[in-house]
């Protein structure tokens, strides 16, 4: 999953039509010792983390003026080049398609031969990123660390990041890339690519795709027999934030009592014009989920189509039942298999139960229930996928 999402972070920001603005030069400090202390001027109290993460949800000219009113520049071509021999420019892009009227993608660059000097600015951004809002609610992360073709592979926190960070020194190249998904659906991203005579460069990158499609609102109901008296409850829960989604409750026929695993049966065709995944109880008397799946494009879920919440239930992470272990709740792959190998962690089960296990109508279910809880990581779109499309339909059988 971490290499699925890295590449469709590219080909994300790669479909929106692109603007780009320009800050003037920054003349560095001429200090090349990086272990005297050397800083890079700051140029905004707030540095750059929070300046660019400002822009998400302007609207397109707000933006554009915001920028203008702090100094940056633009030309015909939407792009400047920093003029000034031994100088520093940060460029600011503003990603978006022709018909969003919020900017939901915005990046900023910072090109330099010199390696210790974008060590230093990259290390000042995770360090605004990491005494940010946006750090303590993080539901994912990525790293990828390799300096001279040599893999770092120990790196997996924030902190460890910016405490070894000042110890590489490249002769080659240096490739150091970070991701961060918060629950209230921003996208950061961070990345060092530096190599000789090809790219020497830094930039950080935030999404949030919901500025212009937000989620639907849930209908609540109240929860009576007519919900709760069913034989299964199929919960949706929204892949980016792990928010709640509401529920579909329904009664199967030939249900069987043995066993501590609900019987799937599944019939899958792999992604492309008419990739599809159908999820049935037992046999195909009894369809779960029906939903499509399509090859650079985005499917849609057939059944169930209509969701609804319990009036009391939450809709984020805030759950403080104890994650029973996947001896519980477990992911099922496309053919409808219970397992644990698959490109999602235990740490999204964590998230997932976390939400569900605030919901009133959630564990009713799990309550009267000797089965494993099933989660499937529904995802419409695959190829260049747009994860804000994804979701997980938990399945629990009473």
């Amino acid at each position: 999953m971490n290499i699925k999402i890295s590449v469709m972070l590219v080909g994300f920001a790669l479909a929106f039509s692109f603007v780009a603005c320009e800050r003037e030069s920054i003349i560095p400090p001429q200090n090349e010792n990086p272990t005297q202390g050397r800083e890079i001027q700051e140029v905004y109290p707030a540095g750059d983390f929070a300046f660019l993460r400002a822009i998400i949800g302007m609207e397109k000219q707000e933006a554009i003026d915001y920028l203008t009113q702090h100094g940056y520049v633009e030309n015909e071509s939407h792009s400047y080049n920093d003029t000034e021999a031994d100088s520093i420019t940060k460029r600011i892009g503003l990603n978006y398609r022709n018909n969003d009227v919020k900017v939901p993608n915005a990046s900023i660059s910072i090109g330099c031969e010199n390696f210790d000097t974008l060590s230093i600015i990259f290390k000042k951004w995770l360090l605004e990123f990491k005494h940010s809002d946006a750090y303590p609610i993080m539901v994912r992360t990525t790293y990828d660390v390799q300096i001279d073709n040599e893999a770092e592979p120990n790196i997996n926190s924030l902190e460890q990041l910016i405490e070894i960070l000042p110890t590489f020194h490249p002769t080659t190249r240096a490739w150091v890339y970070f991701y961060g998904i918060d629950n209230r659906g921003y996208w950061y991203h961070f990345y060092i690519d530096w190599e000789n005579e090809i790219s020497k460069y830094i930039g950080m990158q935030i999404i949030n795709e919901r500025v212009n499609e937000p989620l639907p609102d849930v209908p609540t109901v109240n929860l009576t027999d007519e919900y709760l008296d069913k034989d299964i409850l199929i919960a949706k829960v929204d892949y980016m934030t792990f928010e709640y989604r509401g529920f579909y409750s329904m009664n199967v026929t030939n249900k069987l009592s043995e066993g501590n695993e609900i019987p799937f049966f599944a019939d899958y065709m792999s992604p492309g014009d008419d990739g599809y995944i159908k999820l049935y109880y037992r046999d195909e008397s009894n369809l779960l989920m029906y939903g499509t799946i399509m090859w650079m494009g985005c499917g849609v879920l057939h059944f169930p189509e209509t969701f609804v919440k319990g009036n009391s239930s939450e809709t984020h992470i805030t759950g403080n039942t104890q994650y029973p272990g996947n001896e519980k709740i477990s992911f099922i792959n496309d053919n409808g298999i219970y397992t644990m190998e698959i490109n999602h962690t235990e740490t999204d089960l964590h998230y997932v139960w976390q939400t569900l296990s605030d919901c009133e109508e959630f564990m009713s279910y799990y309550n009267q229930t000797h089965k494993k809880v099933a989660v499937y990581p529904y995802t419409p779109s695959v190829g260049v996928g747009n994860p804000y499309d994804w979701y997980y339909l938990v399945f629990v059988e009473r």
